[in-house]
């Protein structure tokens, strides 16, 4: 995608090193990291937690129906009946703002599944296979990083109508890029390792090899990919949501919530506050998730 965090350098195709191109750890040292990423970064797990739990099951304890409207409790403040307030229909904003990060969930999961799966797949066979198809698939991805995501976005919504899905599909296209450049790093520094070659030795298919040696050993790096990219696939729905070409009203989404509360700043900043502090907290836990697990993995790769 477009310009992502500064540590998302540290594991690109020219930083990396085949230390750092790890796999999961074993089941049994799954709680070591749990525990490294606690004592890493507590903050980060603290709001990666509540965006989950906001999303898995905050809309079945929302206060509200999200879609409620109240037209005698318009733009009200904080109060012991609606805790962070209602909108400009008398809508409960908490109970929004919990429907909002499952959408955001929504969202992160359209993304990964099919940027990460594309980009993982062509950039895995471009850099096992080299020649005339890892210059395609290199072409291809500077194709595709040249092209601005919102435009791209405004021509899918423009053909297939706006909604989440489709405003997804375009960012999950810029997505592929980043898939696939660290896919093929690895796939370059791992495809002559002995573990390979011993592979190869007893009659190993290169689809085998791909499988079986190949992207075991590079999901700690797209683990850490996929989390970066989490968090730019929140801001852009949100962003296209603002725009009206991603979730369209009166269903709730950060980018929706905001495009309303614009309305309204002069008489109550309150709605435009909650919803962009709602809207930071989720990018900048997913952003120090990535962070500590890129931190872990390559500790873990030099070791």
């Amino acid at each position: 995608m477009s310009d992502g965090p500064a540590d998302v350098t540290a594991i690109s195709p020219n930083a990396m090193t085949v230390g750092d191109a790890v796999g999961l750890p074993p089941r049994g040292r799954r709680f070591r990291v749990a525990t490294y990423l606690a004592l890493r970064d507590p903050l980060a797990c603290v709001l990666v937690i509540l965006f989950l739990l906001a999303a898995l099951v905050g809309p079945y304890f929302a206060p509200y129906p999200p879609n409620a409207p109240d037209l005698n409790a318009t733009l009200q403040g904080p109060s012991g009946a609606h805790l962070l307030g209602t909108d400009q229909f008398g809508r409960d904003i908490l109970s929004r703002l919990l429907t909002a990060s499952r959408v955001a969930a929504q969202a992160v999961l359209i993304v990964i599944a099919i940027g990460g799966v594309v980009g993982t797949i062509l950039g895995s066979l471009a850099g096992l296979f080299g020649g005339a198809l890892d210059a395609i698939v290199s072409r291809m991805i500077e194709i595709v990083q040249g092209f601005p995501i919102v435009l791209l976005a405004i021509a899918v919504v423009a053909v297939a109508g706006p909604s989440l899905t489709n405003a997804m599909i375009a960012v999950a296209v810029g997505a592929v890029p980043d898939f696939a450049r660290v896919a093929r790093s690895v796939a370059i520094q791992l495809r002559t390792r002995e573990f390979v070659e011993a592979a190869r030795s007893v009659g190993a298919s290169e689809p085998r090899i791909l499988a079986s040696e190949i992207l075991p050993n590079m999901v700690g790096a797209l683990v850490v990919i996929a989390t970066f990219d989490g968090a730019q696939a929140v801001m852009y729905e949100a962003a296209l949501s603002f725009l009206g070409l991603g979730v369209q009203p009166p269903e709730a989404s950060f980018g929706g919530m905001l495009s309303e509360a614009k309305e309204y700043l002069a008489i109550d900043a309150w709605y435009a506050f909650v919803c962009g502090i709602a809207l930071a907290v989720v990018i900048l836990g997913l952003n120090l998730m990535g962070d500590a697990l890129s931190d872990y993995f390559q500790r873990s790769g030099r070791r």
